[in-house]
């Protein structure tokens, strides 16, 4: 009897292997993963614009393939399952990350836009900023947060949102404008 490679395997076909109805189930699940990491690989890191974020939720994502793929309808491909897991894993990622506090970048920006050097006036400075930026539309304000508060370049924001790097400049440039403005408004500058 001639023994069929892995690699010769449908996608299906490996995933049955690997839930147990083939003894090949760990090998047909690195099967699975070579072929497809790059895929997956590429989702994370248009949505998170850095390589070595992309490389843990690749991992994570196929960790969560692992244990669901029983789930999985083989009547459809597989690359589209993949990479809603993957955009799942990079959504619930990026909203950790925004709900994390970012008071030193927010501290560091409200001396500049404000030019407020005490302690008393930093804090009212601090909720000024704060009351500006929630003013922001929300595409703006992404913007300028990944920009300003997570140090990335207009291409890596770009890349994480989806948008042209030129869009991006545009909205931070706009949003500075508009923290700006309304940071005088109420009286925060100096």
């Amino acid at each position: 009897m001639k023994t069929i490679s892995l690699a010769m395997l449908s996608n299906e076909a490996l995933a049955d292997a690997y839930l147990g109805r083939d003894a090949r189930m760990d090998s047909a699940f690195t099967e699975l993963f070579r072929r497809h990491r790059d895929l997956v690989y590429r989702v994370c890191v248009r949505w998170l614009g850095h390589h070595q974020d992309a490389e843990d939720l690749t991992q994570e994502t196929f960790r969560r393939v692992a244990a669901s793929i029983q789930s999985w309808d083989r009547s459809r491909p597989i690359e589209p399952w993949l990479t809603t897991i993957a955009g799942n894993r990079c959504r619930s990622f990026l909203a950790k990350q925004r709900s994390k506090p970012r008071l030193a970048g927010i501290d560091e920006t409200h001396a500049i836009i404000a030019g407020v050097d005490s302690p008393a006036g930093g804090v009212q400075a601090d909720q000024t900023l704060r009351e500006a930026m929630a003013s922001l539309p929300a595409s703006s304000r992404r913007a300028f947060e990944l920009v300003h508060f997570d140090g990335m370049s207009y291409d890596q924001a770009s890349t994480l949102m989806g948008h042209p790097a030129g869009t991006i400049k545009t909205w931070v440039h706009r949003a500075r404008l508009q923290v700006i403005r309304r940071v005088r408004e109420t009286g925060g500058a100096a």
